[in-house]
């Protein structure tokens, strides 16, 4: 069975380890295969069978075994997974030859967890800027996780996440140990209708509604509208309806999209109203000249957009050189939005 070890004990523990079984191990964990593990680290498949073998002797544990499928981890795996990768990463940032970065010759793909509204508003930015000062560095965008955003930040399975944090909403004070932030802009809310809206004295699409002047929405006009609202959950509320609740009002949400590009179609084609933070107006979507903006009727505080690391990248040369340019690229849109 395998046994915990103090300090004083480690590196005689470690002088009996092969540490490449811990490469091995690691492979094995990402690619959930012999074969591709084997390929991700260039042995062959029958040594990395033997790796496995091994690792299994040494943890008194079978690693992985067959599910429906594929392989699976089993709980002592999933329980070494993050700390044998974090220290894999240690040891590896620790031997590295530090060397000074330029971008215009460096060869990097950086992995940004971020919000789909970011991408429509900050993604054309970024690849522009990245195609005239690093043109061989690539960015692999993906939605941010449910779960697990510091493990992953932590072990450099990603390297940044963007999140809006707004002020009296649950998350808006989360915090985690060994994160780094910095605000990236600030923004406030927008009514997003489309053109010709019956709230704005237009023509309507079907039964008209006398919600709104041609000046604007009223309050009470905003909450007597149906409402499309973006939500990757499909549930949950949001401040807004913290903020309605508080003036004893309620909205129908007659539509809850998980991305904001479909948001802002539905906006454009039927009567559904999108409120949504002013930066979007901006981007230039197929959608957007069947749009129009209105201000929001319910003052709220202007909202947070964050950006998020881990403490052990902070001084890496090109990780720190991606952030500054981010900073770069979210001053640019604050300021086609002031």
């Amino acid at each position: 069975m395998y046994e915990m070890h103090t300090g004083d004990e480690l590196p005689e523990r470690l002088a009996g380890l092969d540490l490449n079984l811990l490469v091995t191990f690691d492979a094995l964990l990402r690619e959930r295969s012999v074969t591709r593990a084997a390929s991700r680290i260039g042995i062959t498949q029958s040594a990395m069978s033997h790796a496995l073998r091994r690792l299994r002797t040494l943890l008194g544990d079978p690693v992985l075994v067959r599910g429906p499928g594929g392989m699976l981890p089993t709980p002592r795996a999933e329980a070494l997974e993050v700390p044998v990768r974090r220290g894999l990463d240690c040891l590896g940032r620790a031997l590295r030859t530090p060397a000074e970065f330029d971008p215009k010759r460096a060869r990097r793909a950086f992995r940004l967890a971020t919000p789909d509204l970011f991408d429509m508003v900050a993604m054309p930015r970024l690849m522009q800027v990245l195609a005239a000062a690093a043109p061989q560095i690539d960015i692999i965008a993906m939605p941010l996780p449910l779960s697990g955003l510091r493990a992953r930040l932590e072990t450099g399975d990603l390297d940044l996440a963007v999140a809006a944090r707004v002020p009296g909403h649950p998350e808006a004070d989360e915090g985690e140990e060994g994160l780094l932030q910095r605000v990236l802009l600030r923004d406030q809310f927008v009514c997003m209708l489309r053109k010709g809206h019956p709230a704005l004295g237009g023509r309507a699409k079907g039964p008209r509604k006398r919600n709104a002047s041609a000046k604007g929405l009223s309050l009470e006009g905003y909450a007597a509208l149906s409402h499309v609202v973006v939500s990757p959950t499909g549930r949950g509320g949001s401040p807004i309806d913290v903020a309605l609740s508080k003036r004893k009002l309620t909205r129908r949400v007659a539509a809850r999209v998980p991305s904001f590009g479909t948001a802002l179609a539905l906006a454009a084609e039927t009567d559904l109203v999108l409120t949504a933070p002013s930066a979007l107006a901006a981007v230039r979507h197929g959608s957007s000249a069947f749009l129009t903006t209105c201000p929001l009727p319910l003052p709220l505080p202007r909202h947070a957009v964050r950006m998020v690391w881990h403490a052990r990248f902070g001084e890496d040369p090109g990780h720190r050189w991606m952030r500054e340019t981010m900073i770069a690229v979210a001053r640019s849109i604050a300021a086609s939005i002031e």
